[in-house]
């Protein structure tokens, strides 16, 4: 969200300056023309506007006035791009949001050697695949938007219904509808599953067609870490931020790695890290459990 904040930044600039030159141009009515079009000027912006541009030579006020108009004509420019810029963003954030998850933090075994398992979540119990029905599949209209339809799911940083999840991020697939972030997506679904075999293929099939989707590497890393790979984990979380060096939750999530690996001055150091760019929870359930100082 930085362009949005620096434009926000600029328009609020912009508006105080307006204020101030007005002020200025109005002191200056104030001493010329009497207090009766002083008011005047106070109540109606736009009358001492246009009377700062008419004794704007016998006043020596030109710069000031090209700089008020500029002042002016600024927010007419910069709410539009806000506009533009913030729908950006938020299209860039929704991408990015299914892919930047965390390993889950829980209390480690107590002891001198702090040691290693991180509570994995309970598997689901698996239900039995209903039969797919193939002729409505076949009418099925080719224009929906799969991906719409499968992120219409996620809630609350994670699907809430990751079997159907699979079925619509397929079906995103095979009609080439935003193709990276539907692997990487139905990578997500398949790990809440906990499939990870099967979200690792395709995390690496988003990743073979964008070698930079940093989410994609970082939730490639977290299935490997629940898979116990952590050296893989370990190598997919540095692919991350090595794109994206300030990655919070890949400093937290590389962390949990080093961890696991008995990496104990590493895990703290990428804990830091993590806290320092926004995200503290690493840090804090270190430091809770005696792991770092």
């Amino acid at each position: 969200m930085i362009m949005p904040i620096a434009l926000g930044a600029a328009l609020f600039i912009a508006l105080i300056l307006s204020i101030i030159l007005f002020f200025v141009v109005l002191i200056k009515m104030f001493k010329n023309e009497g207090a009766l079009k002083g008011i005047l000027g106070f109540f109606c912006g736009i009358y001492t506007f246009i009377w700062g541009w008419m004794k704007h030579k016998q006043l020596a006020m030109t710069k000031l006035m090209t700089v008020w108009s500029l002042a002016m004509l600024l927010p007419f420019i910069l709410i539009p791009i806000m506009g533009v810029s913030s729908v950006l963003e938020m299209q860039k954030y929704a991408s990015a949001y299914t892919g930047d998850g965390n390993i889950k933090l829980s209390k480690p075994k107590s002891g001198i050697n702090l040691k290693k398992k991180m509570t994995a979540l309970k598997a689901k119990k698996g239900s039995k695949k209903k039969p797919a029905n193939k002729a409505a599949d076949k009418v099925a209209d080719k224009n929906v938007d799969w991906s719409q339809k499968a992120m219409a799911l996620w809630q609350n940083g994670k699907f809430k219904n990751p079997r159907k999840a699979v079925d619509y991020w397929g079906r995103a697939i095979s009609q080439k509808q935003n193709t990276v972030q539907a692997y990487n997506n139905r990578g997500l679904a398949y790990s809440e599953l906990k499939q990870y075999q099967k979200a690792i293929k395709d995390y690496s099939q988003a990743i073979k067609l964008d070698p930079d989707h940093v989410a994609a590497y970082i939730n490639r890393g977290n299935s490997y870490y629940e898979l116990n790979k952590y050296d893989m984990a370990l190598a997919d979380f540095n692919q991350s931020l090595q794109r994206k060096p300030d990655y919070a939750k890949a400093h937290l999530n590389r962390g949990l790695a080093y961890y696991q690996s008995d990496k104990t001055d590493q895990a703290c150091k990428d804990f830091r890290n993590a806290c320092d760019h926004g995200e503290c929870d690493g840090v804090k359930w270190a430091m809770k459990n005696a792991i770092c100082m």
